[in-house]
């Protein structure tokens, strides 16, 4: 405490910056900010502690950016709503279309099996003559 004082006596705005060995743990560090309290402020029965809010300083949306920020939300949904129904478009879309892997497979299929024949009777022949 008698730190404290020095640094407070030194500049008026001096806090005491202590970590919280109990509460922190590890990938959490616990850090709280102190200041002495003048003992002639609590003798006067006057508040020591300076409370602070950024409510006095925020300003209230006006009609026209909240109309803009329902809006912005309401594309956001449909949006939305749009990519879940998009397998269903896309099989829609697809219909009457050959499938690209089905199309290959037929085709090496009907390759393969005209290549067997080929050779089957080129070995028969072989063999006859």
């Amino acid at each position: 405490m008698n730190t404290q004082q020095s640094f407070e006596a030194l500049h008026p705005r001096a806090v005491a910056v202590v970590v919280d060995p109990i509460q922190s743990v590890k990938g959490k560090v616990v850090i709280d900010a102190f200041r002495l309290i003048n003992p002639q402020t609590m003798m006067l029965g006057q508040e020591p502690r300076q409370t602070t809010s950024n409510l006095g300083h925020l300003n209230k949306p006006s009609i026209q950016e909240m109309s803009n920020l329902a809006m912005q939300y309401i594309t956001a949904v449909q949006e939305e709503y749009e990519e879940e129904d998009e397998p269903e478009k896309l099989a829609i879309a697809k219909v009457g279309r050959k499938d690209a892997k089905k199309h290959l497979e037929q085709l090496v299929s009907n390759l393969m099996s005209s290549n067997i024949g080929q050779t089957f009777g080129a070995m028969l022949d072989t063999v006859v003559f």
